[in-house]
């Protein structure tokens, strides 16, 4: 007992005042910080259900481009999530020269179960997908690889833009594993091949 009073005698009070002080801060800071990041991870799932990038592609020639929309932060639902895409055989300063017509193919990663469909126009019942394949590159990753052959053809002498709505579903069945999808990017890569009309 008294070694004890003799060593809590030698330490000296500012210091351990000071580092009391600043170990309780550091503890309430770790904890807001932890809590923060659990707020925001929620508010993102909820802010981004009903919101969809929507992507431009413009075929003025026979061309390949892409686009890419990364799906973060969505979960299970009983409704599908909404991504508009259009193509257009114009720009504000170039048009086509001759009529077009283009194919595209969507490649996702399968890191989720989805289940997708892709709309033209207003008609959302018509599901454009003429083949559904999975495929495997050399470091044994699975990619998925939706195509519409033949979309539409452009007639050069009008302006035209197809518009589609890529429809995709995150099937509620997931919902009972939540470390399943938490922090789960699926990326969709949209590639529109364009041909010259012969």
């Amino acid at each position: 007992m008294k070694e004890l009073k003799r060593i809590f005698n030698n330490i000296n009070k500012r210091d351990f005042s000071l580092y009391l002080f600043f170990s309780i801060l550091l503890i309430v800071t770790l904890v807001s910080l932890g809590k923060f990041k659990f707020t925001q991870a929620r508010y993102e799932s909820a802010t981004t259900a009903n919101v969809g990038p929507n992507l431009a592609f413009f075929i003025v020639d026979v061309t390949n481009t892409s686009g890419q929309i990364k799906l973060d932060g969505i979960v299970p639902r009983a409704e599908p999530y909404l991504f508009t895409f259009q193509v257009s055989n114009y720009t504000s300063t170039k048009h086509a020269n001759v009529d077009l017509t283009y194919s595209i193919e969507i490649i996702t990663t399968t890191n989720m179960h989805l289940n997708y469909r892709i709309f033209k126009g207003n008609n959302m019942t018509q599901n454009e997908i003429d083949s559904d394949t999975i495929t495997t590159d050399d470091d044994g990753v699975y990619y998925r690889h939706l195509v519409i052959d033949g979309a539409s053809v452009m007639n050069y002498a009008n302006n035209v833009t197809d518009t589609y709505t890529l429809w995709v579903e995150y099937p509620t069945t997931n919902m009972g594993y939540p470390d399943a999808y938490a922090g789960v990017i699926e990326l969709v890569d949209i590639k529109i091949n364009a041909e010259q009309v012969v």
